[in-house]
């Protein structure tokens, strides 16, 4: 029988990641309890699955998860198993990818697209508000999705007898018999859950560094919280902040490590989320394996929550460049081996991956 697509891609990611999970527990520091080969972890509930678990008629298969969601420009690079991909993906992405599309329809920009409500002398219809490529404006009344006796009323006042001016795109002109100017309001309908959208946030930059760094980038002891919240989003495990409000270079887009100052040390995971409408930028903080850890969370949300929030520290960073290190087992601790250098007093800027080997 013929592989589809999905089964061939998820059999390369297995193999790529199980292949940099046995490098890495060659350190002889690193012992599994039972132990196993050519295994895969789950990044996030660190379940241990074995190339049969690829098999989607499993109750917990291993699937594909796509980095960022889908619907937002990612593409498949890693693989989570079915339990964590609908509790922490589906739960999440779908909030994220909704308050995008909400914040792009109250900006009333092109190719935006919302369920709305109007109101017209107290009477309200549903319907949608779109914004077409130009700019322009539409409004379509759903009356049938409207309460009937209001719908009736609201297209009586909204087409007016005696008249050839719409009062309420005419309010400045005279009326007849002494009509009065209606009052109309809008109200954008919300369906996101604004702090399910920050989870989804961080579970995107962790997934991403995950995905650029392989597994060893998972042994460190500020990320149990992370994994935490990303498996509890509606739980407040971490503090309310965890990214830098800042318009980054896009050369920086990746994973990067704030070096300076020190209470910031981190792993700085910045990437773009796209809409039709726009493409936004977001820079997540994920904690190191040493100091600040998990305490660089309350340096932000003290240091620069402050005022209109925009607030930002002078802070030397450097980029980890973006190679291909799953598959080399020289690389199999580059995540650490760049923390190390990068953390040093006296390290040494814009070091290159070739410099492992010297």
């Amino acid at each position: 029988m013929k592989k589809s697509a999905t089964t061939i891609k998820k059999e390369k990611i297995f193999k790529l990641f199980s292949q940099n999970l046995e490098w890495v527990k060659e350190h002889p520091s690193i012992r599994f309890e039972p132990d196993f080969k050519n295994g895969y972890i789950c990044p996030l509930c660190f379940d241990t699955f074995l190339q049969k678990d690829l098999d989607s008629r499993l109750e917990n298969f291993l699937t594909l998860e796509d980095i960022p969601p889908k619907s937002l420009g990612g593409k498949p690079l890693a693989l989570t198993c079915k339990k964590c991909n609908s509790r922490s993906g589906h739960e999440l992405d779908i909030h994220l990818l909704n308050n995008l599309l909400e914040t792009d329809s109250k900006q009333f920009l092109p190719r935006s697209r919302s369920k709305a409500t109007f109101e017209l002398n107290g009477n309200e219809v549903n319907g949608v508000l779109e914004v077409d490529t130009k700019g322009g404006l539409t409004l379509n009344l759903q009356t049938q999705r409207s309460n009937p006796d209001q719908a009736k009323k609201f297209m009586s006042d909204l087409i007016p007898p005696r008249t050839i001016y719409n009062p309420i795109f005419h309010p400045h002109k005279m009326y007849e018999n002494g009509f009065k100017t209606p009052t109309f309001h809008m109200k954008l309908n919300k369906i996101s859950n604004e702090r399910r959208a920050e989870v989804a946030l961080l579970r995107v930059a962790y997934l991403i560094a995950y995905s650029t760094l392989g597994n060893a980038f998972l042994i460190n002891g500020g990320l149990y919280k992370v994994r935490e919240q990303l498996l509890n989003p509606d739980k407040e495990i971490l503090s309310k902040v965890f990214w830098l409000n800042y318009d980054f270079p896009k050369e920086m887009e990746g994973v990067n490590i704030i070096t300076l100052p020190k209470e910031l040390r981190c792993f700085l995971v910045i990437f773009s989320l796209r809409t039709k409408s726009l493409s936004r930028q977001f820079g997540i903080v994920l904690p190191g394996p040493s100091e600040p850890s998990i305490k660089v969370y309350d340096f932000i949300e003290k240091e620069l929550c402050t005022g209109d929030g925009t607030t930002f520290l002078n802070i030397v960073s450097e980029h980890i460049p973006n190679e291909n290190y799953l598959s080399q087992k020289q690389y199999a601790f580059v995540a650490h081996w760049y923390w190390q250098e990068y953390t040093k007093d006296d390290y040494k800027p814009r070091l290159r991956p070739d410099d492992l080997n010297e």
